[in-house]
């Protein structure tokens, strides 16, 4: 892959950890008058660049400023300076962990400008945020990689990915990816500002829902199954388009070879979608396993330079000539979170390991199936945490990866309890430890649950209209009829909620009741140049970034 997969959208990078950026031209020229003589200074400051940040260069001075178009830019007639000093650098590989609250949903960037998106956490419609990684690849395309300008233009709103990539078939990691691809909802078409999506390759993992007729006890609609089984082998495995275009072709009347409920929604949706190398073909679909590609098309190793990533999983293996999954025991849950798509991204000296839902049952196996060259496969930098940090992993796995760094993606008011206390010490205790002095400089321990803030506000006004309004409006609503701002009026109204209310807490007088106004996701940033590694939030209050590095010669200390 030598050439991006659209159009290049950069004209510079940021080269230092925290690059400011300021409102006007000569806030920024005061700015590095004061760094050439050693100072800083935060007057007209704005907000904060991170290394490896894409910009778009607008003006160059000859007083060591530049005009920019980034990320931050959130108006029309806004100006961004940076230091001159701060720009310079090699654009980065870039893992996104989005907070999707009980899920997971990535996004990769490579320096050379590709996309892929692995998972998109669940559906917005049970998201309690009523956001997943659709919302922020949106963004991503339509707010940061664009111009002010540029974001007007329907031709320009374009989401081009490289690839999309279904972990497993449950909906906590597709549900995402069907909300980009669904150009038909209403909150989608209301949230999302591209204009399209356009993905070359679209891979899955084989083991999916189909429709069955059976009804199990206490259910009013048919059941779901993951299909036969011979040998102790799941046998029927989703393919290639043409498959999936068969097991699509009308689930208003399914039978017994259709795909079933959100999953065939998904699929059928997917099926429907373009490339983004040449929007005149659908794009493809593809089944991944360990026997199928040793990489995925396209990121192969082709030099020092190159990104590649390596499939290291599911394990098929072969029944009567065909391939087939193990079923695990213990429920259709295990074999569906077990049966996750594994991938390995390397980087120069850095490696990142992205495990989906592994369970216990399928990290033995992994380690059983590669056996002497386990170390050698899964040993990583930085590791995403299987399964949102559910007890159900096996130690001696987590030992085998030994990162120095490991990303969970976590969810609050949901029942699962991740991560557990057990997994969160075990994360730390397989992780390579380095102390400089008496600091910890790693194992790191990320999660976007604890990342996450939200600020919460009283109800202002109550504006009443006589029609009944849209649920997502693209702008703010005008032309209310009747106003109710006064403590006298909003003393009026209660708030019952659709959910439990066990105490007068929650029955709330609209004037006493809190509501979030702000929430701040909890989601990491991991950039390498393939040498050093850098982790980042943004912090609970105001718009900085909390970062940690760790420079080639402390990755290799630590033990």
């Amino acid at each position: 892959m030598s050439k991006p997969a659209r159009s290049k959208w950069w004209d510079d990078v940021v080269s230092v950890d925290l690059a400011p950026f300021y409102g006007t031209r000569a806030d920024a020229e005061t700015a590095e008058a004061r760094a050439a003589a050693g100072k800083s200074s935060s007057k007209g400051q704005r907000g904060t660049l991170l290394w490896g940040d894409r910009v778009r260069v607008l003006e160059r001075s000859n007083t060591g400023v530049a005009r920019i178009s980034a990320r931050g830019m959130d108006a029309p007639d806004a100006e961004m300076w940076v230091l001159e000093r701060d720009l310079g650098g090699e654009p980065l590989l870039e893992l996104y962990v989005i907070d999707v609250g009980q899920g997971d949903g990535l996004l990769l960037v490579t320096p050379r400008g590709h996309h892929v998106m692995i998972d998109g956490g669940n559906l917005r419609e049970q998201q309690n945020s009523g956001k997943n990684a659709a919302d922020f690849v949106d963004w991503k395309f339509a707010r940061d990689y664009l111009s002010f300008p540029d974001r007007k233009k329907d031709a320009k709103r374009r989401i081009q990915l490289d690839a999309m990539v279904a972990s497993h078939c449950d909906q906590d990691h597709f549900g995402g990816l069907f909300d980009l691809l669904d150009r038909e909802s209403e909150k989608n078409l209301a949230e999302l500002d591209c204009t399209s999506v356009q993905v070359d390759t679209i891979y899955h993992a084989g083991l999916s829902w189909w429709y069955t007729t059976r009804m199990s006890e206490g259910r009013q609609r048919p059941d779901r199954t993951l299909g036969p089984t011979e040998g102790g082998l799941y046998t029927r495995l989703l393919g290639d388009r043409t498959s999936a275009v068969a097991a699509t072709a009308d689930l208003a009347h399914p039978t017994t070879s259709s795909l079933s409920g959100s999953w065939a929604r998904f699929v059928a949706a997917a099926t429907t979608t373009r490339r983004a190398a040449d929007p005149t073909l659908p794009s493809d679909i593809v089944r991944l396993s360990s026997r199928t590609h040793d990489y995925l098309s396209g990121f192969a190793p082709d030099g020092p330079d190159s990104v590649s990533i390596r499939v290291l999983g599911p394990i098929e293996e072969t029944v009567s000539d065909r391939p087939g999954l193990r079923k695990y025991p213990d429920g259709d849950s295990k074999n569906t979170n077990g049966h996750s798509i594994v991938l390995r991204v390397d980087y120069g000296d850095r490696r990142l390991l992205l495990t989906g839902d592994l369970n216990t049952h399928s990290q033995n196996a992994i380690m059983k199936s590669f056996g002497a060259d386990f170390l050698a496969e899964f040993r990583c930098d930085v590791a995403k945490g299987c399964h949102h940090g559910s007890h159900d992993v096996s130690y001696r796995f987590l030992d085998g990866l030994r990162p120095v760094a490991t990303v969970i993606s976590s969810g609050d008011a949901e029942s699962h309890d991740h991560p557990r206390p057990t997994i969160v010490a075990a994360s730390a205790l397989t992780g390579r430890r380095l102390v400089e002095g008496d600091a910890l400089v790693c194992p790191l321990i990320y999660m976007t649950e604890i990342a996450r803030s939200v600020s919460l506000a009283e109800v202002g006004s109550l504006a009443e209209y006589t029609t009944r309004q849209p649920p997502f409006p693209s702008t703010r609503p005008t032309g209310a009829t009747k106003l109710h701002d006064t403590e006298d009026e909003m003393a009026r109204f209660r708030l019952l909620l659709g959910s439990s209310q066990s105490s007068p807490l929650h029955w709330p007088r609209l004037d006493r009741a809190k509501v979030v106004s702000g929430l701040r996701y909890g989601l990491v940033n991991v950039r390498t140049d393939g040498k050093r590694l850098l982790f980042a939030q943004l912090e609970e209050s105001g718009d900085g970034w909390a970062v940690a590095r760790l420079e080639p010669t402390q990755i290799a200390a630590a033990r």
